[in-house]
């Protein structure tokens, strides 16, 4: 068993497209009642099967960690909806955990004491991005993005929507929190700089972009005095790792 390390952040992910009737019902063994209802409600298969990967991924993976089987994992939510892992250890109430889940791709983010988001999108192709972004992103991103070619700019948009996304889920805000009070920039060495309001150190917080699949972008997000190492592995081949794309400098 692994152990969890305060000066790492653990992502593991998993791509779901192929995966057959057999693994899906393997992964729902593990899932609780309330899990199961909530996945019932999807109406379309593929919804439901990455719904359950997700959380049969959560929880095995904090199984990696934590001497416990997957099944005996209880998750509550605070008044802002943002889960937490029910138990009276003090130990386990310092473990902070993030699941995301976009169509054909599943991750969740575990890391010690730093409050921690992540968010996996399909690169979007909409004809409406730099509208969207007119509305919801800082005027340097939507000016950022006027200046890319459409190619780039599907592919911009995206990132910074899952670096905007994963900070939200972080503070516990999630999508009902302001997209355009932050501000994301990507420099030419691959770096992410990051701004906020006043009341946020951005020097606090620490991002990291990945490429699990060609396309698809997943950001992850932490509040930590120092950055972490990020530790990216897929659940699908040995814990093999990935490098991150682009992370905060």
């Amino acid at each position: 068993m692994a152990s969890l390390r305060e000066s790492e952040l653990y992502i593991w992910y998993r791509c779901t497209e192929l995966l057959d009737g057999d693994a899906v019902k393997l992964a729902d063994q593990y899932l609780s009642i309330e899990e199961r209802a909530r996945r019932d409600r999807f109406h379309v298969a593929a919804d439901r099967r990455d719904f359950t990967i997700a959380h049969d991924l959560l929880r095995r993976t904090l199984s990696r960690y934590v001497d416990r089987s997957p099944s005996d994992w209880c998750f509550s939510n605070d008044c802002n909806g943002k889960p937490f892992i029910e138990n009276s250890d003090a130990e386990l109430r310092t473990v902070s955990f993030s699941l995301s889940h976009t169509r054909g791709c599943v991750a969740c983010a575990i890391a010690l004491y730093g409050p921690v988001g992540i968010d996996v999108e399909r690169i979007s192709k909409s004809e409406r991005v730099q509208a969207i972004a007119n509305k919801y992103f800082s005027a340097g991103e939507v000016e950022w993005l006027r200046q890319c070619s459409t190619e780039l700019r599907d592919i911009c948009f995206t990132e910074l929507w899952t670096l905007k996304e994963a900070f939200l889920k972080a503070v516990g805000t999630g999508l009902s929190g302001s997209l355009s009070s932050t501000s994301f920039r990507f420099d030419d060495d691959g770096g992410i700089k990051f701004s906020a309001p006043s009341a946020i150190n951005p020097d606090e917080w620490h991002f990291a972009l990945f490429e699990p699949a060609y396309d698809v972008r997943l950001g992850v997000g932490i509040h930590s005095a120092a950055r972490p190492h990020f530790i990216m592995c897929s659940d699908e081949d040995d814990g093999r790792t990935l490098a991150p794309i682009r992370v905060s400098t």
